[in-house]
């Protein structure tokens, strides 16, 4: 059975390639290099830990590496347990479970909901690691990083490199590992100590990632990315980081375990620090660490935000609002875009309310201007964001950067457009797929067409099918417009299509997205049948709206004849996706299930059938004090005595008065494989998944 590369959440699962390059490890909840990790951990801090988690992922990260081992504690394997769970319960990106135990690493696996990635296996000494390791890996399916060390130590050569991720992989043949379960760190050295061996230290890493993508191709690439520059000032490291990254990525690099906010965009870099420290990374010359030093402990601590993009203050306010967007500069976005669209109105000022700029012009006026703005400053910045993402010069973490700054400059031009109240072109349902938390283009479409005269109903992004499927019935819209920006996540718009056409809908579906092209649009379309609403690949919320047009107009035969003809003289390129294969059985030894009062129907309480005494300890008071009450801070901690109290008194109200009337719905179902997809079998008939 063929290992399908992919780690996972109770929440969410995620490709190991990720397209762009790289999926990005956090590195932070680590204590053998986050010192705040080690406090958290010495003072029993699960919260201040899970605290750390979100943030990463919130981020970027797409997964987060897991490691509580400390000299100080006897208890990594009970703690560990302690933090995975309480993670896995708020947190949706998948764990890296990083021990030099593997008691603990295997307690873990046990404990987290969905598949973790290990870190690491090697084959150092006599192997006794890979062989503790190996099994749990076959038994439970798992991929893990194997670092590039074999039974005569640490691979430095390129070939030395390669030489050890083939005998890692011949050796887990003899547990039935697969290649995709392998996650190779070909392992990097500082090119800080100027020592003649580690000289080339930067070149053999690059080669290395090269060697084992060329001749490995079913497995994955890793790296640890701040060894690179271990030893050297924190600005020059944040530089070479980043710059070697850059290089590690157009290499063949798969994964980087990093903190993405020590991270500079390669095109952001001074280019004389983006060439000193390629000069140390190529090893170009004798002086090239020298070099690297003199010059950063000159620039000092302070020079990171010296050497950041600055505006002009001789600049328009369009093109500043367009600079703020590339830059990430989102403090102040609001005041451009309104100078912007007075700009473009004759003699118009701006004044100043709730100290805010603002256009106190009816909207009649402002509409054209407003449009204007968005077309000429705003979009064309996204755009921009979106090419540099393709072409590797920025990583998933300032894309999503960008793309509040754009939000925050949408909501505010949104104020200033004239909507015609009343009427409509047409209805469309929209929303970004499940799994996709990205959002800003769906909503730039939706900006888009609202004020082209359509109406929209926005679900918002990571939408179900299902969800998709009511509001379609519930509105009966002209068209569907489905979102994502990442490959693994793509493939819920087959998913939608193919339900659709089992379905005879013939509902025109509108999809767009930076993971899409039209290539895979065609594939969607036309595997199993032509679907008969037509499926349009919308390479900007332009060619949207364009399709849109056609859609509600009496060129819709004419669209869709001409949409039949292209995809009847497509054909399918060579890099088509290959065929599904067959889904992995676990080995685990079956279980007795438990008997259930009903199956097929859900089960349903309500009212005095649930004791609220039970439900009281289930209550995240964390969540509660400091997310929804805003208790934060030194203030938050010294008044938490008092929510407490607070809470308590709320509780009794909510008891005698019946404030809540809560509710539960389960159930239990049989489930079963069939033809690639989970068939549930429920009262009324089978529900594929």
């Amino acid at each position: 059975m063929r290992f399908i590369p992919r780690v996972s959440s109770a929440l969410k699962a995620v490709e190991i390639r990720q397209a762009p390059a790289p999926l990005i490890i956090g590195e932070r909840l680590n204590t053998q290099g986050s010192r705040k990790a080690k406090r958290l951990v010495l003072g029993d801090d699960l919260d201040g830990l899970v605290d750390l988690a979100r943030i990463q992922a919130e981020d970027g990260a797409h997964c987060i590496d897991v490691c509580i081992a400390t000299t100080e504690r006897a208890d990594e394997g009970e703690f560990m347990l302690k933090l995975v769970k309480k993670i896995s319960l708020v947190v949706d990106a998948p764990l890296v479970i990083d021990s030099t135990d593997p008691d603990v690493i295997e307690a873990a696996v046990r404990q987290i909901p969905g598949r973790p990635l290990i870190n690491s296996i090697n084959l150092e000494g006599d192997g006794s690691r890979f062989r503790r390791l190996a099994p749990l890996m076959a038994r439970y399916g798992l991929p893990a990083i194997a670092l590039c060390i074999g039974p005569d130590g640490m691979a430095k050569t390129p070939q030395q490199k390669l030489d050890t991720a083939r005998l890692l992989l011949k050796t887990g043949e003899k547990y039935g590992l697969e290649p995709g379960q392998f996650v190779f760190d070909v392992l990097t050295f500082t090119l800080a100590t100027g020592e003649p061996e580690f000289l080339d230290a930067g070149k053999n890493t690059l080669e290395g990632i090269r060697l084992v993508r060329e001749h490995l191709p079913d497995s994955f690439t890793v790296l640890g990315l701040s060894n690179i520059s271990f030893g050297l000032t924190p600005y020059a490291r944040k530089i070479l980081n980043s710059a070697f990254l850059y290089h590690a990525v157009r290499a063949g690099l798969d994964c980087a375990i990093v903190n993405a906010r020590e991270i500079v965009p390669y095109g952001e870099i001074d280019k004389r620090e983006r060439d000193l420290v390629e000069s140390l990374i190529f090893n170009t010359h004798p002086d090239a660490l020298s070099d690297v030093i003199t010059h950063f402990e000159k620039a000092g601590q302070q020079a990171a935000p010296a050497r950041k993009a600055k505006m002009d203050p001789s600049w328009d306010a369009g093109r500043r609002s367009n600079f703020r967007i590339i830059n990430r500069l989102k403090d102040g976005i609001e005041d451009d875009v309104v100078s912007a669209i007075a700009e473009k109105i004759p003699g118009q000022d701006t004044t100043e309310r709730d100290g805010r700029l603002a256009i106190d012009r009816p909207k009649d006026v402002t509409h054209g201007a407003a449009i204007q703005t968005l077309n000429q400053d705003l979009l064309p910045a996204m755009k921009e964001v979106g090419d540099r993402f393709g072409a590797g010069e920025l990583i998933l973490p300032f894309v999503l950067k960008s793309a509040e700054c754009m939000k925050a400059a949408v909501a505010e031009l949104e104020k200033y457009l004239l909507r015609k109240e009343g009427s409509s072109k047409g209805r469309l349902v929209l929303g970004t797929v499940y799994g996709d938390v990205h959002d800003i283009g769906k909503n730039l479409v939706k900006t888009i067409f609202e004020n082209n005269g359509y109406t929209v109903y926005d679900l918002g992004k990571q939408v179900p099918l299902q969800r998709f499927l009511e509001e379609v019935d519930r509105v009966s819209p002209d068209a569907i417009g489905l979102s994502a920006l990442l490959v693994s996540t793509s493939k819920q718009m087959n998913l939608f299509v193919s339900h659709a056409r089992k379905s005879g809908m013939a509902l025109p579906v509108l999809c767009g997205g930076a993971a899409i092209n039209s290539g895979f649009i065609n594939r969607i379309a036309k595997e199993g049948g032509v679907y008969p609403g037509g499926v349009f690949y919308c390479n900007t919320m332009f060619d949207g709206l364009k399709t849109m047009d056609a859609l509600v107009s009496g060129q819709r035969q004419q669209l869709l004849d001409k949409w039949r003809g292209d995809l009847e003289r497509w054909q399918e390129g060579p890099a088509a996706t290959p065929p599904a294969q067959p889904l992995p059985r676990s080995s685990v030894a079956p279980v007795r299930p438990p008997v259930p009062p009903v199956t097929a129907e859900p089960i349903r309480l309500s009212g005095d059938e649930i004791n609220m005494d039970e439900v009281w300890p289930l209550l995240d008071k964390r969540a509660l004090f400091k997310m929804s009450w805003g208790l934060r801070g030194k203030a938050g901690a010294e008044s938490q005595e008092d929510h407490e109290g607070i809470l308590e008194e709320l509780k009794g109200r909510i008891t005698r008065e019946n404030l809540f009337e809560p509710q539960i719905v389960y159930g239990y179902f049989g489930c079963h494989a069939q033809d690639q997809r989970l068939t549930v079998d429920y009262s009324g008939g089978q529900s594929h998944i």
